[in-house]
């Protein structure tokens, strides 16, 4: 008698052979490339030698699809990673085994990569106990996580860049692969697929109103317009709910939602400005101030980071960093901008010292380049230094030729280039 798993195998066996009889099939991205193939099984052998070689047991349920249904092909993205290449051969041996620190929950901050993971080298070992799974675009990526505290999970990230981790809710591989299939089927927007919730519409409403976290409710709302169809109710709560929640983050990213994503779903989103204006002046009087809010919003100042910048709270100091490294910022007192940076690289804490190396990056502060050459030469935390390696050790030296004439001085100050 078969266990639960391998009936939700035979399920999705069945799903799939359904999705390659329709004459036109379903519209979701990556479809045209797999038509909802999948890859020859794996052999037993091969999957037990792989586990061997990388010292680690493979989760049950995804060991259970790639050895008895398939190896490969249709999936989320561009379709299911194979075995063989989901894991990269240059790796250093054991990686595999070593354990994922990412948990569920919200997703991972910005600058998680500096909080989570190894600084760039020869020794790294990048996003430890995953195995990759399938690729999204660019570099939006789905891992599974073999070894840690979420394993089994499944986890979407930008694994080059600022967008952090996200163990997203299905319970195993199984549940996720299927639920693709059920959405992609259903012609729901699966671009980076797992990012929303798997819940339905009505289930997705409650979450909205009443969760206790946050970051959920805002995600349900995402989540209920990337729905084929939304209904009144649905929008009368999202619209509810950007101008009700008690937290002033979940109200700029319904706002931004909304704004953006009404013409899917034939809607409007009317005084949209005046809207934004009203949840800034309320995250402002949020304690904290809310800059994750005013981000969003497009209305973040430097006068609203500076005071958080003094903060004695550490980690309310790193968020404001962070979110003056991320602004376009155009600042006309740049001596008050020199001092900000010259006090993140004074700090204790190695992750405001990195945000000070960016800040003096970011706004091309040459007067702080002294005090960088100084940390060269003293700093012993791996990142800030994988950071100070960006810059010249000295300042290059120039020769002053006294023979040329003041004009010929001058020409050769402002070359015509």
């Amino acid at each position: 008698m078969f266990d639960a798993d391998h009936v939700r195998l035979g399920r999705i066996a069945d799903k799939l052979a359904a999705a390659r009889a329709v004459p036109v099939p379903p519209r979701a991205f990556g479809v045209e490339e797999h038509r909802f193939e999948l890859g020859p099984p794996l052999p037993e052998a091969m999957a037990a030698e792989f586990e061997e070689r990388h010292e680690v047991a493979l989760p049950a349920a995804y060991r259970l699809f790639v050895t008895e249904l398939g190896d490969g092909g249709a999936g989320p993205g561009y379709g299911l990673c194979r075995l063989s290449t989901s894991c990269c051969a240059h790796r250093r041996s054991g990686h595999l085994a070593q354990p994922s620190p990412y948990l569920p929950g919200p997703r991972y901050p910005g600058d998680w990569e500096q909080r989570y993971e190894d600084p760039p080298g020869s020794d790294r070992i990048f996003l430890r106990g995953t195995l990759e799974i399938a690729h999204h675009g660019c570099s939006l990526v789905t891992r599974l996580i073999v070894t840690g505290s979420a394993r089994g999970r499944l986890l979407n990230l930008d694994q080059e860049g600022p967008v952090g981790p996200y163990v997203v809710e299905d319970a195993d591989f199984l549940a996720w692969y299927e639920r693709w299939l059920d959405e992609a089927i259903a012609g729901y927007d699966i671009g980076w697929f797992g990012e929303r919730l798997p819940l339905d519409e009505h289930a997705l409403i409650a979450v909205l109103s009443n969760d206790p976290s946050p970051a959920r409710r805002s995600r349900a709302g995402e989540s209920l317009l990337q729905l084929p169809v939304l209904s009144d109710s649905s929008w009368s709560s999202l619209v509810g709910t950007m101008t009700t929640d008690v937290h002033a983050t979940v109200r700029a990213v319904l706002w931004d939602l909304l704004r953006w994503q009404r013409h899917q779903h034939q809607r409007r989103l009317n005084n949209a400005e005046a809207i934004a204006d009203d949840v800034a002046q309320y995250a402002r009087s949020c304690t904290p101030p809310d800059l994750e809010a005013l981000s969003v919003l497009r209305r973040l100042t430097f006068t609203d980071i500076l005071p958080e910048l003094a903060c004695h709270d550490l980690e309310r100091r790193q968020r404001a960093a962070y979110h003056l490294i991320g602004q376009p910022w155009e600042f006309e007192q740049a001596d008050l901008l020199d001092d900000v940076a010259r006090r993140l690289l004074d700090d204790a804490d190695p992750l405001l010292r990195s945000q000070g190396i960016a800040v003096v990056s970011r706004f091309g502060l040459v007067s702080l380049h002294p005090r960088l050459r100084e940390l060269q030469k003293s700093e012993t935390d791996p990142w800030v230094q994988h950071h100070l390696g960006w810059y010249p050790r000295e300042q290059p030296t120039h020769s002053w030729d006294d023979s040329l004439t003041p004009a010929e001085r001058e020409w050769t100050e402002h070359p015509p280039f």
